[in-house]
């Protein structure tokens, strides 16, 4: 009799025990999943800055998804308040910047258990001269953009004067001439 009952507890409850270590298992594994997306995409563009949408949205989750992490969570906001500089002050703080960058990578390296992602691991990212010439190209090509977009604004303010208009038009040919020059030399 006292065996019956011992295995219909034990057919009861190992099953919920089951149930609840699975469960366990499970949430610590999404955690440690979402951990490893932050700091893996945090570890991928360390070396350009987090200045796109996403990159900007995975730091930011960065108290959300480190929470249990006192170490992460200190060094997020000592970076974070590092962050928050005025524009001209950004050179002389870049050393600074780029050290709290590197102190909350490596206490999220540290969090996830990673052994071998140090301080030298860290500041050094593999950045490939062809794709620095690249991005250069683009902001010249985007500053471009931009500087043609304002003289056109400006020939189409009818505030502007037709001499004006016309001096827009000569500078807009010299910066032709001083760029196909400077693409000679270059060559």
């Amino acid at each position: 009799m006292v065996l019956n009952i011992i295995n219909i507890i034990a057919i009861i409850v190992i099953p919920i025990f089951a149930v609840l270590i699975g469960q366990w298992l499970q949430n610590r594994s999404e955690k440690r999943k979402d951990k490893m997306r932050v700091f893996t995409h945090l570890m991928s563009y360390r070396a350009f800055g987090y200045v796109d949408q996403y990159s900007v949205n995975i730091f930011n989750s960065v108290p959300i998804v480190f929470y249990d992490d006192k170490e992460v969570i200190e060094r997020y906001n000592i970076y974070l308040k590092s962050l928050n500089i005025k524009a001209e002050d950004i050179e002389q703080k870049k050393k600074e910047i780029d050290d709290n960058k590197t102190k909350l990578l490596e206490a999220m390296a540290k969090a996830l258990k990673y052994k071998n992602i140090d301080w030298e691991r860290i500041q050094n990212p593999y950045i490939p001269i062809g794709l620095l010439n690249y991005m250069e190209q683009e902001n010249t090509y985007k500053k471009g953009q931009l500087e043609i977009a304002k003289v056109f604004t400006k020939m189409t303010d009818d505030t502007t004067p037709i001499e004006a208009v016309s001096q827009y038009g000569v500078e807009i040919e010299n910066r032709l001439r001083q760029q196909k020059a400077s693409k000679k030399d270059e060559q």
